[in-house]
């Protein structure tokens, strides 16, 4: 997940910095020296959720031709809002398909931001 912040005092982003503390991660703003404590939890990039759940996705390749191999693993949060179906096809005991990105990982980096409304990526990668 990738934090956002944002000093609620003057809006800067840039000149951040943090400590770590006894309780916590302490952020100063180093424009109007504001404080505040990091907030760890993870949150839903789409809704704001917080109760996200970790499932595994495969990480795959083609490795001789056609065949498609699952060369890794990785786990990766869903919402139960945003990503509900995504969450039932991995509550069956299937991992999450490569091509998909969490909605609660916020919107795909393509040239648009956009991944063609079915959860996948337009890039593919073909066998030679």
């Amino acid at each position: 997940m990738v934090a956002d912040f944002r000093c609620a005092e003057c809006g800067e982003t840039e000149d951040l910095s943090g400590r770590r503390g006894p309780d916590g991660i302490r952020i100063t703003c180093g424009t109007c020296g504001a404080s505040w404590l990091r907030d760890t939890a993870e949150r839903c990039a789409e809704c704001g959720g917080a109760d996200l759940v970790r499932r595994t996705q495969v990480l795959t390749q083609y490795s001789r031709g056609t065949q498609l191999s699952v060369v890794g693993t990785r786990q990766i949060p869903l919402c139960p809002a945003c990503d509900a179906e995504m969450l039932a096809y991995a509550a069956e005991g299937r991992p999450v398909p490569n091509h998909y990105r969490p909605r609660a990982l916020g919107k795909p980096s393509g040239p648009d931001g956009d991944d063609g409304g079915d959860g996948g990526s337009s890039t593919q990668i073909l066998p030679r």
